[in-house]
């Protein structure tokens, strides 16, 4: 995993290193330049072979006034030595260029012409094959202007053959705001500008990850700087460092050991030959009533197969029946009020609860009180969120440190309605930290990027896009499932030790591993089954 960047954030990276010597401006923006334009051959390899073979591809870049600007002449040189037909067009003048932009375009004003706007209605003007935008990138978080965007949604539409130019976004989309992940609309009609291909430098922006309004594909460009940080597994719970900064749910299976897979299971739970059930966790799972158990059976069993060494679901007597006819290594327990489950509390073994799928909102409203008084490990979702959207205060001033809320999107704003309003305003990241400040313990809000913060502003995001896209998740249960595996994995961890956080991170990506292991077809009580299949592979 790596923390990834805001804007301001970036730019401080960049200065830090400028001023430290390490490198230059203007050796960040060559590395950029050339990076688009290899980032552009390496995803539509047939343009660039069929210019190799004299059919030359078009491309036309738009160059903004600033940096981004420098950027897209550096792009149009490498690709024109390439072989490549190249237009450029400059949204400015080349006298109020900056010092670095301004010898990037001398460079291609040596052999080749610079056209203003108007060019682009020139009938003369051929269309390109692809469609650069270095506009604006990261360094204008406004709307652009209504001329602009027209020229821009002009180039996007379909010739008379049906064909559309590829566009690809430098640093971002013009228009978009990197830090929110959201366009910013000159008028209250316009459309967001989709980019095919998002070509960024050092490392993701909050907006990359949010979603793919950014570009549908995106590609990240060494421009030289100091390697982003990533965390290793021995500090993994420390992590981010820096609470302002944000991690991206991101690691690689493969990576060396400190790093890869098992090590970041391993650390999370502490698993070892030496380990018994106890020594694994005992977590227990509410259920409601008969008839409305599926929900916390898949919860239960999530929680057994993630790594908890016993699961007992808790249900009320006329409940037993049904889930002993499904259940074989979880275990059942008569739960017939809040009275008893508070005697349970003495049995300082039961370290982490899932309460909520199933539950039934009148159960909710005796069960979640007592299981916040014993002060354990405890996910909270679904039904345990419902019973208290009327009053949502009444809830946050039951919770502690070690609870987590894991709602999905209609449940946030049931429960936040404020923030849930703020979302175009503030952006997913900040409303999930106002959150979690408000809540006082960690709130996951669940999505195809799902943020994860704690009430001290640290926040991670795992985005479920792109090449980790997984649209069979949209499917009854899965939400249960993954409040099990928190809660599995957070009954494995040491009580005296505990991160939260840590293990709805490891849960969200194991969550969409596993999916994507399984694939089409998928419906939620594969998720937990696929799980041994999917750590054999990782090398656990």
């Amino acid at each position: 995993m790596i923390e990834i960047l805001t804007s301001a954030q970036m730019r401080a990276t960049e200065q830090a290193a400028i001023a430290s010597k390490s490198t230059s401006a203007w050796t960040m923006m060559q590395m950029a330049g050339h990076g688009v334009a290899e980032k552009i051959c390496s995803c539509w390899p047939d343009l660039d072979i069929a210019t190799r073979n004299g059919t030359a591809a078009r491309a036309l870049v738009l160059c903004g006034p600033g940096h981004n600007g420098g950027d897209g002449f550096l792009a149009a040189v490498a690709l024109r030595a390439r072989g490549w037909m190249v237009e450029v067009v400059l949204a400015g003048t080349v006298a109020n260029l900056p010092e670095n932009a301004a010898r990037a375009c001398a460079l291609w004003r040596a052999d080749n012409p610079v056209h203003d706007l108007d060019h682009l209605d020139d009938p003369a003007h051929v269309r390109p094959d692809v469609v650069i935008d270095a506009l604006f990138g990261i360094g204008v978080s406004r709307p652009l202007a209504p001329d602009l965007y027209a020229t821009l949604s002009k180039l996007r539409t379909p010739d008379g053959n049906g064909n559309v130019p590829k566009f690809v976004a430098v640093d971002c989309p013009s228009g978009f705001d990197v830090d929110r992940g959201l366009f910013l609309h000159p008028d209250t009609g316009t459309q967001n500008l989709h980019c095919d291909l998002c070509v960024t430098f050092h490392c993701p922006k909050p907006g990359h990850v949010l979603g793919t309004d950014a570009g549908l594909l995106l590609e990240v460009v060494d421009i030289g700087l100091p390697a982003p940080y990533a965390a290793r597994a021995a500090d993994i719970a420390k992590t981010p460092k820096r609470l302002d900064h944000i991690r991206l749910i991101d690691p690689d299976p493969s990576a060396d050991p400190d790093t890869g897979f098992p090590a970041w299971y391993q650390h999370m739970t502490r698993l070892n030959s030496h380990s018994h059930k106890y020594a694994r966790g005992h977590a227990m799972v509410l259920s409601g009533g008969a008839g409305q158990g599926g929900a916390a059976r898949m919860c239960a069993r999530a929680a057994l197969r993630v790594g908890a060494g016993l699961v007992t679901l808790a249900a009320p007597q006329a409940a037993m029946a049904e889930h002993a006819a499904q259940l074989n290594a979880v275990m059942l327990r008569p739960l017939p009020d809040s009275y008893s489950l508070r005697g349970w509390m003495s049995d300082t073994r039961l370290r982490a609860f899932c309460v909520g799928p199933g539950l039934g909102l009148r159960r909710a409203q005796e069960m979640v009180p007592a299981v916040l008084w014993g002060k354990r490990a405890t996910v909270l979702d679904a039904d345990a969120l419902g019973a208290y959207r009327e009053d949502p205060d009444h809830l946050f001033s039951q919770l502690h440190a070690d609870c987590i809320l894991t709602p999905h999107l209609g449940e946030f704003r049931a429960l936040f309605p404020d923030l849930h309003d703020r979302i175009d305003d503030l952006g997913l990241v900040e409303v999930t930290r106002h959150a979690a400040a408000r809540a006082g313990c960690c709130v996951l809000l669940k999505g195809p990027a799902t943020v994860i913060a704690r009430p001290d502003g640290a926040c991670s995001i795992h985005p479920a896009l792109r090449a980790r896209k997984m649209p069979w998740l949209g499917t009854a249960g899965a939400g249960d499932v993954l409040g099990g595996m928190i809660t599995g994995l957070l009954a494995s961890q040491d009580p005296q030790d505990r991160d939260i956080m840590g293990a709805a991170e490891l849960a969200t990506w194991l969550h969409v591993e596993a999916a994507r292991h399984f694939g089409a077809g998928l419906i939620a009580e594969d998720i937990a089954d696929t799980l041994p299949a999917l750590f054999q592979k990782l090398g656990l």
